[in-house]
Order: C-alpha cells, then structure tokens, then sequence
C-alpha cells in the first residue's frame, strides 16, 4: 500500500510538471544540435497519419505519386485490418500501413500511461504482430490523468516495448521539455528508442502561423538526428483540409521551411498531420524539399 501511494504521490508531481509545460525554456536543446551532417540521406521517407479514415479522406492518398507510409486509427484490430485491405487495395504507393490505436473517451481516447490501464493493455494485445503507432498524449476530456494507472502503465508499456518485434513509433508531445529528460521519463511520456530494439520516436513539431523561430527549429532537429539517427521522426502539420479556420492549420510557407530545414539536419524520415490535407500543393513542397522515396 505504502508503495502505491508513494507512486501516485510521484505521479501527481509528474503530471504537475507536465501541466506546467508552457513555462519551460527551449534552452534543455542548448546541449546538442550545433553538429553539421557529414552527409545527407540519399532518399527521405514520407508517412501521413489520418485519425478519422472515412473514404472521402482516404480517396485523397489517390494523388500520391511517391511511396508513402500510413497509419489510420481504429478502435479496434479488427476494424484497422479491414482498413488496411481497403487501403492496400486502393493505393498501392502506400508501403507500410500502421495500427493507430485509440481508446474510448472515457478511457483516455490516447493509450498513454495515465489512461486506463486495462484498455491500454486490450489494444497491446491486439497489436500483437502488427506496426504500431502509439499515441503517449494525456487523455482527452473528460477523462483526467490518473496516477494510480501511470503506476501500472509506466512498467507495462516498458515491458511491451521490449519485447516487441514490429515497428513501434511513438507519438509524443511535450517538445519543449527536451528529447529525453527526467521528467519525461518518470511521467512515461518518453521511451527512449536506444533502449528499445523495434521504437522509433514522432516528436509533435505541428505549426501554426511562423512557427518556431529558424535558429531554435535547427537545432532541435539536429538534436533528434544526432541523438537518435533514423528513429528521430519529426511530426508536422496539420494541414490544410479546408474543414477549419486557416489560422489551425500550418500555412504553405511554414510548412515549406520546415521541410527544407528537417532536409538540412539529415532527417531520414518526416510524418504530416494528415492524409486528408494532402493536395497537389503540399506533394510539391514534398518533392521541391526532400529527395521522397
């Protein structure tokens, strides 16, 4: 019992920490991301993530010309195998289709450690096989973080990362807090990919209007590169569907600049936010940016 308590009195300060986010300086990248690449991928991967795979917005991976990765969420695996038929029948440019799982709302909707811990043990076990996108966010309303199920999650998802044998990317905010500091780790919003043989690492670099400053934007992606190699995955976006307000969505501009500087840090691998933004503008940033393939 005293150790349980001892664990959510942890957890609590964690996730204070974390709620505390806005305040914490960019300058945890001051150690790293100052190293030029000695030489640049000769090819950069390409993946998209769609959170509501609905036919109109799948029908837009059909302008996709360059080999893409995909992965769609689904609440269970036997609705996310019959999405990745119909995907795999439609767009065979898509190479790799990944399990993008999602609990309910009043689970936590994300299966990160402060969600409840016998959903996020249901969709680890039917992930079994599968490439997994994994979403470490804190529960969306109206589910708050509970530090009892951090306890448990913490030491199940570390477990189950290791023992996987499928691609696992993890989708991960919090980028002010750094790559990979204590918090991070104590709060489980950070696995550390050198740690876990089949874990690659989504940081959340979603834009809006300038975005980050050019200096700072660098080297946090230079920090990724050197730290994690072709694990680092920055995670862009979102773009532009037409369904919001243009101010929700990362303008043409940003988004250009961010791919020309994810281009000169020698990133392997960039993700967008999602297939249903994709339009002839965005693959032609793509192609201008990146050597896609």
């Amino acid at each position: 019992m005293r150790r349980r308590l001892v664990a959510a009195a942890v957890g609590v300060l964690a996730l204070t920490g974390l709620l505390w986010i806005g305040a914490v300086p960019w300058t945890t990248y001051t150690l790293c991301g100052a190293s030029e690449p000695t030489s640049l991928p000769e090819a950069v991967r390409v993946g998209l993530y769609e959170e509501f795979p609905t036919p109109d917005r799948l029908d837009k991976l059909g302008q996709v010309d360059f080999p893409v990765s995909l992965a769609v969420a689904a609440p269970s695996r036997a609705r996310f195998l019959e999405l990745r038929d119909t995907v795999r029948s439609a767009h065979p440019q898509v190479r790799e289709v990944f399990f993008w799982p999602l609990l309910t709302r009043a689970e936590g909707y994300y299966p990160g450690a402060w969600s409840d811990d016998a959903a996020v043990r249901r969709v680890a076990r039917e992930a079994d096989g599968l490439p997994v996108l994994w979403d470490l966010e804190l529960p969306r309303d109206p589910v708050r973080p509970s530090a009892r199920d951090w306890w448990s999650n913490r030491t199940f998802l570390d477990d189950w990362l290791r023992r996987r044998t499928e691609p696992t990317h993890l989708w991960r905010t919090s980028t002010a807090l750094g790559l990979d500091t204590a918090l991070l780790r104590l709060s489980a919003q950070h696995f550390d990919p050198r740690q876990y043989p089949q874990v690659w690492m989504h940081l959340d670099l979603y834009a809006t209007g300038a975005g980050l400053p050019e200096p700072v934007l660098r080297r946090v992606l230079r920090c990724g590169v050197e730290r994690y190699g072709d694990r680092f995955i920055p995670s862009l976006g979102v773009l532009n569907d037409g369904q919001a307000a243009a101010d929700a969505f990362v303008p043409a501009t940003t988004l250009r600049r961010y791919l020309r500087a994810a281009r000169q840090a020698g990133v392997a691998e960039v993700w967008l936010f999602g297939a249903n933004g994709v339009s002839p503008d965005v693959l032609a940033a793509l192609r201008e940016a990146l050597p896609v393939g």
